[in-house]
């Protein structure tokens, strides 16, 4: 039997080209950093320093910046790699990019406009609104990392 020829080390033979998925390597970001905001908010109500409020603050604006770049890549992909298919899972991912997206910006200008990135009391109605807004959106990461799992990257 003959052994197998590798082809890469032969001159003029062009390797196989590798579709770089943008999409999933870039999911991870926006999912972890509202983990993050969700994380460290909880700490902060529970053991009070106020770097905990402030690291939820810039996880909070770091997932929502970094959400706009992935959703724009989940929409590419889907259209290219998926040619747009209508399958429930496609609705259900596009409808929570969406959802996050509409949450997580307008928490992120609130949390600048009425605090400039400080402390408010954890008492206060508007850390349980944040509270609330942090823990839909890592639902919502958990829901889009969920149907994410079960797509074929291939």
């Amino acid at each position: 039997m003959d052994a197998p020829v590798n082809t890469a080390s032969q001159p003029g033979v062009a390797l196989p080209k590798r579709r770089t998925h943008w999409h999933v390597l870039m999911t991870h970001f926006p999912i972890s950093l509202f983990g993050g905001a969700f994380g460290f908010q909880i700490l902060h109500l529970f053991l009070a320093p106020a770097c905990f409020e402030l690291a939820t603050n810039v996880a909070l604006m770091g997932g929502a910046v970094l959400l706009l770049p992935t959703a724009a890549t989940g929409w590419s992909e889907w259209k290219t790699h998926y040619h747009g298919a209508k399958g429930l899972i496609f609705k259900r991912k596009i409808a929570t990019a969406f959802g996050m997206a509409a949450l997580s910006l307008p928490l992120v200008v609130w949390r600048i406009a009425a605090l400039g990135l400080f402390e408010e009391a954890r008492e206060s109605p508007a850390h349980w609104i944040f509270l609330a807004g942090n823990t839909l959106l890592i639902l919502g990461a958990v829901i889009e990392g969920y149907y994410g799992g079960r797509l074929n990257h291939r």
